[in-house]
């Protein structure tokens, strides 16, 4: 991290993890309890993915451990979230965590809270362990087809008949 922010990593960090006498510094042992658990690979996708992001700051633990395990940003989640997209399983999640009839009667700026809110249990619930359900891929929208009428006369009538019941002229 050092190598990839100079001086702002050992600013906030420290140099090392542990002190001169052994134990953890206080950063140490927060970044210990982000990464419990993590596998080398995933690690090492962590780091890419800041790489890739082209980040100018340092992530804070609770988002190193995200990228790490690959979950989309907000801003990803927010766009997953629109009719029409294809649903990561974090995404799926915060939705099932919202209260969708308070969410559609909301104007833009509290929904965009709403799916913060929801966004930030969602990654408590996966850093603590919990599972992800199942992504969901977008409906796709088919425009019905015009009936086939096979006998005009009869749809003619018909609807001759439906007009003088509704008292059309």
């Amino acid at each position: 991290m050092e190598a990839m922010f100079p001086g702002k990593w050992k600013r906030d960090n420290g140099l090392a993890p542990a002190t001169a006498a052994g134990p953890l510094t206080l950063a140490g042992e927060t970044w210990a309890l982000a990464l419990k658990g993590l596998l080398p690979r995933q690690l090492g996708e962590g780091m890419a993915a800041c790489m890739r992001m082209g980040l100018e700051w340092p992530p804070n633990p609770a988002k190193f451990r995200a990228l790490c395990l690959g979950l989309p940003s907000l801003a990803q989640v927010e766009q997953e979230l629109r009719p029409g997209q294809d649903r990561s399983p974090l995404s799926v999640l915060v939705r099932s965590l919202m209260d969708l009839h308070a969410f559609n009667a909301a104007d833009g700026y509290q929904q965009s809270r709403m799916v913060a809110a929801a966004y930030s249990q969602a990654l408590q619930h996966v850093s603590a362990g919990g599972a992800l359900p199942a992504a969901v891929p977008a409906l796709v929208h088919e425009r019905p087809a015009a009936p086939n009428v096979s006998n005009r006369e009869s749809a003619a009538a018909a609807m001759a008949r439906a007009a003088q019941e509704l008292g059309f002229d």
